[in-house]
């Protein structure tokens, strides 16, 4: 029955993520009806889709801090329904500035359910499958892609960007009793064990380099990876003539064995016994793959389409080793607080990429742009920490 429970655990988990994935990241997928309804430029289009990612910035410390204070179900129930209320008030706006505050406060109220949902994982899953089980709930990033890019193009054409937008927070508002009633955390689990490992269990883990490193390297594979979820789109519209509702369902079918990729790596990781040596695999090919597709932009080959794939498939896959390898270094106690310091460092580059990748594409092309993203992916692998083998944490529950 208690083996039953954690995965059940795990799939409200996922459940929630998925919900806030596309309140999030659902933006970029409506680019085209913002330009259209307020005449706006690539560039400025793409500032509205980095505003989510502001406001994830400036909370998600706090929102840390309450996790480990209160707990994962306070924390994701509370998120949940402030992100389907500013949702709602979209319709109550009619400009760029009101549309741009409300998303950056959509991105404040969503910020603890990354952080909190992996707490949930960690407390609940022993490290031998930590990894499996992390790189599951992870998987919830491209399903909520997905789902993001097959319909909201499609509502944003019919409907426009305000009812399209309704979708997330009718997500939200359905899973919030979902993590009101089931997100109960380790520290609530009967018979809790303390942490026995990790950093976390001898001091703070920010006294040592290791966990900055792990920062480091999630923040800068971060680029490319909002670089692409955020003109991937835009993208196949100007380049290559697609209509964004078709753009949106490649797009969206993309995802799928993105969220396969995710589970793959995070059972490599418990295989080999580290987290952070498939990682640097993955950034060496990412790089790779954006160089050759930096080269079919330049010469607006049809190759480009399938080369935009594979990147958007490999720049989504180090999430969930990352975000194992800086909670296990961290240990249980620091554990809302370290994944909420990540979160952070990757939305300082969730919400500079799209502006800066905006005015690359605006002055010298998409091809100038791509090829920035790749050098991101070899300073990556210059600061992985070297070792981390996985563990550190002990679960609550067996």
């Amino acid at each position: 029955m208690l083996a039953a429970n954690r995965w059940f655990v795990l799939c409200v988990a996922i459940s929630a993520q998925i919900a806030s994935i596309c309140a999030l990241f659902g933006v970029p997928f409506v680019i085209p009806e913002l330009r259209a309804a307020y005449g706006l430029t690539v560039a400025q289009a793409g500032t509205l889709a980095g505003m989510p990612s502001l406001g994830l910035l400036l909370t998600l410390l706090a929102w840390g801090v309450a996790i480990d204070r209160y707990g994962e179900r306070v924390t994701m129930t509370l998120s949940l329904l402030l992100t389907a209320g500013v949702l709602a008030l979209l319709a109550a706006v009619d400009s760029p500035v009101g549309v741009g505050v409300l998303l950056a406060l959509v991105g404040a109220a969503s910020g603890p359910v990354n952080a909190a949902s992996g707490r949930l994982v960690l407390g609940w899953f022993a490290a031998h499958e930590r990894g499996l089980a992390m790189g599951i709930r992870q998987a919830a990033q491209p399903l909520g892609m997905a789902l993001a890019a097959a319909l909201l193009p499609l509502l944003a054409e019919r409907y426009g960007f305000v009812t399209a937008m309704l979708l997330p927070a009718g997500l939200s508002l359905a899973t919030a009793p979902l993590a009101a009633l089931f997100a109960t955390g380790a520290r609530q689990a009967r018979a809790p064990r303390a942490d026995p490992g990790g950093e976390g269990a001898t001091g703070s883990p920010y006294l040592r380099s290791t966990i900055w490193r792990v920062h480091g390297t999630s923040m800068l594979l971060g680029v490319p990876q909002s670089a692409l979820m955020t003109y991937a789109l835009v993208y196949l519209v100007d380049e290559h003539g697609w209509r964004a509702a078709t753009a949106g369902v490649f797009i969206s079918l993309v995802q799928l064995p993105g969220a396969l990729v995710r589970l793959g790596a995070g059972a490599w990781s418990d295989r080999i016994g580290n987290r952070l040596g498939p990682v640097r695999i993955i950034a060496a090919a990412t790089g790779a793959a954006l160089l050759l597709l930096a080269g079919a932009a330049w010469t607006s080959s049809a190759a480009g389409v399938v080369l935009l794939a594979l990147c958007l498939l490999l720049s989504m896959s180090h999430n969930g080793l990352t975000f194992t390898a800086v909670a296990e270094t961290a240990g249980l106690a620091w554990a809302g607080r370290a994944m909420a310091v990540q979160n952070s460092l990757q939305s300082v580059a969730a919400t500079l990429t799209p502006l800066i990748a905006g005015a690359l594409i605006q002055t010298w092309g998409y091809a100038v742009a791509f090829a920035g993203t790749a050098l991101f992916c070899g300073l990556a692998i210059a600061v992985v920490p070297p070792g981390h083998p996985a563990g550190g944490i002990t679960s609550a529950r067996r």
